[in-house]
């Protein structure tokens, strides 16, 4: 990002402060970030507001209001080193401001401009499971020949998506941009942003059922995703998924599906977890350094992908063998005791919690299984028949132990033989996983992240 003030003062149709046309137009912006904490020299500080801001909230149809007021910040950005701040009113500073309407706004066009001069391939991808492994395992493949720039972390709504997009290095190829949503009208805005190339769909599922009640309407908000998606674009979706095939019929691009089931552009056969992940798609195999069967669906969506842009199998693979995964995404740690830990603490749903405790039953252990499950959230009026989904799974010959954590596993708790914890009570778990676990153990944490189970495992490594 290299705009001077005065072309963002354009862009964003705002107004200067306490700066002349003539500094604006010789004064330069590398960067942008709306965390005072966080900004670097030369960067541009946006405030979020803790207000509603009603003639521009239908854009976004999940506008952001901050907790506290960023406004309140302007000065401690000031002092990290930004050369001015977007502001939607006038604040006492002496910092350069760009007075908007609404700061939210005035990141979208800036991120809208700023996609239009890099001008890469845009790739989007959502679904209820998968869609950061596969937004990792996409970029993964497609870097072995590209400058690829992808989504940060979770950076997948209507702040994330378009700070992602501004932070983006200007000789980026490819970007692949993770979309996420909870409720409808999100993925048409983020969409119609990015105006993708290639519109991704992981898979469909429980995640988000409380606001949406049923599962066919979670898939019409998904299939939003193809709302900006470029007249000669390609849509790649599970094609094992009949509501996704179904839907599929009513967009006009080419259409591509991955899955498991014959008929699918990309099928997946012969899959099997042995020190890596090894899978057949179209009959070509590849391995992965990936924990789960599911993930061969996800890496059957990543090579849809890089088939578009030419790949070959071997070059395929030598993206698959580079592989770098966010974090908290089912991660193989070492504790401080020798005992594996596999880590997914940062999302929880019925469909993703049972196909944890499928890795965890078939994981080679020399020593215990030792399950740690936490509350499954936004789950709505649905959340204890979803929590009680597990019990079958939770065989008792299956974990050597079994520790539960929060208000809704409680009711899980009262029907099989485990260990309930209340979520304020996470140091209590830690200090009883510590007396149980020893060296050759393997133990799963998974939970919702609002439970933090990350602090457990913090504590064990």
């Amino acid at each position: 990002m290299n705009y001077s003030i005065a072309e963002v003062n354009n862009i964003v149709q705002g107004k200067l402060l306490n700066i002349t046309d003539a500094q604006a137009a010789r004064l330069f912006v590398s960067g942008i970030d709306f965390d005072s904490r966080q900004i670097q020299a030369g960067d541009l500080f946006l405030p979020i507001a803790d207000h509603d801001n009603v003639s521009v909230h239908n854009l976004f149809a999940d506008y952001t209001i901050a907790e506290k007021d960023g406004h309140n910040f302007i000065q401690a950005a000031m002092q990290k080193g930004a050369v001015a701040s977007l502001a939607d009113h006038e604040i006492a500073t002496e910092l350069p401001l760009i007075l908007v309407s609404d700061t939210q706004l005035a990141l979208w066009r800036l991120a809208q401009d700023y996609l239009q001069g890099i001008n890469p391939k845009t790739i989007a991808v959502t679904g209820s499971n998968g869609k950061t492994t596969t937004k990792d395992l996409i970029a993964s493949l497609l870097s072995m020949k590209f400058q690829v720039h992808k989504t940060h972390a979770s950076y997948n709504n209507e702040i994330g998506v378009p700070m992602t997009i501004l932070k983006m290095p200007a000789a980026t190829q490819v970007l692949v941009i993770e979309m996420g949503m909870d409720r409808p009208g999100q993925l048409t805005a983020l969409s119609k942003l990015v105006n993708e190339d290639i519109a991704v769909i992981t898979m469909i599922g429980e995640a988000h059922i409380a606001f949406f009640k049923t599962r066919a309407k979670i898939a019409d908000a998904k299939m939003e995703i193809t709302a900006g998606l470029k007249e000669n674009g390609v849509f790649i979706y599970n094609g094992d998924e009949p509501l996704l095939r179904e839907r599929s019929h009513a967009i006009n691009s080419r259409k591509l599906t991955f899955g498991e089931q014959e008929g699918n552009s990309f099928q997946v056969t012969d899959i099997q977890e042995d020190a890596r992940l090894i899978f057949k798609v179209n009959q070509r195999r590849h391995a992965v350094q990936l924990l789960g069967k599911f993930n061969a669906d996800n890496c059957a969506a990543a090579i849809a992908v890089a088939k578009e842009f030419s790949f070959s199998d071997e070059l395929i693979q030598k993206g698959f063998d580079h592989l770098e995964l966010t974090a908290d995404r089912l991660q193989q740690l070492v504790g401080s005791k020798g005992e594996t830990i596999i880590s997914d603490v940062y999302n929880s749903n019925p469909t993703a919690a049972l196909k944890a405790l499928d890795i965890l039953k078939d994981f080679p252990a020399n020593g215990k299984k030792i399950l740690v499950l936490g509350d499954m959230l936004e789950l709505g009026k649905r959340e204890v028949d979803l929590h009680l989904l597990l019990k079958d799974s939770l065989e008792h010959d299956a974990f050597d132990r079994v520790y539960l954590v929060g208000t809704v596993m409680k009711h899980l708790a009262d029907q099989i033989e485990a260990q309930w914890y209340p979520s304020d009570s996470l140091n209590e778990l830690i200090i009883d996983l510590q007396s149980y676990l020893s060296e050759n153990d393997v133990v799963l944490l998974k939970a919702s992240h609002g439970i933090h189970l990350e602090k457990v495992e913090r504590a064990l490594i």
